[in-house]
């Protein structure tokens, strides 16, 4: 009687430890991957503060009166940003808010005219619905890798849409985030 009462309470111990184990790792499993969310939201969040305060400087609501400044503002973005976080900025640029989809950007290989009047993130801009968003990803027309748009609107002084501003960054770089993130000891995201 004692050994069979043993043995219950032995199976029944494996099957609540098991059990708990269990609860244990998919807890901790999600614990981790909403750290992760949450570090990459807020890596993508400082990206797109970047965009939103050029698009709010004088020299970018001053696009109508002096676009040369914006050109050189550009140079300046780009060297500045792959001087921060090297590998992480594709390109920068900016554009009038008139539809006609040309952009004014610069890349590591210099100042490119891009041309986006066709892309879903450019028509989804133009509506002015929002101020600045984070696009889908696509496929950058300066350097044929996978990006995601930063985008924010310029207004003027009187409050009208008059440009938009963009930095386009690799998803790589997002990716290298994920995947330097260790669950456990041994234990690597993909």
């Amino acid at each position: 009687v004692v050994i069979l009462g043993l043995a219950a309470l032995s199976g029944i111990a494996y099957k609540y430890m098991d059990s708990a184990i269990e609860n244990l790792l998919v807890t901790s499993a999600t614990t981790n991957t909403e750290h992760v969310s949450k570090l990459v939201e807020s890596w993508l969040d400082a990206r797109m503060l970047e965009t939103q305060e050029t698009a709010s400087s004088v020299t970018m609501k001053g696009i109508k009166e002096n676009p040369e400044a914006a050109k050189r503002n550009n140079e300046y973005r780009l060297k500045l940003m792959n001087q921060r976080y090297p590998d992480v900025y594709d390109s920068v640029s900016w554009g009038y808010f008139d539809g006609s989809g040309t952009l004014y950007g610069q890349a590591k290989d210099g100042a490119k005219e891009m041309h986006n009047a066709d892309k879903a993130w450019y028509k989804d801009t133009m509506t002015g619905a929002k101020e600045s968003f984070m696009a889908p990803p696509v496929v950058s027309q300066a350097s044929g890798r996978t990006i995601v748009n930063s985008i924010a609107l310029i207004k003027d002084d009187a409050g009208q849409h008059i440009g938009m501003v963009l930095a386009a960054v690799n998803t790589d770089s997002v990716a290298e985030i994920v995947s330097s993130f260790k669950m456990g000891r041994k234990g690597y995201s993909l």
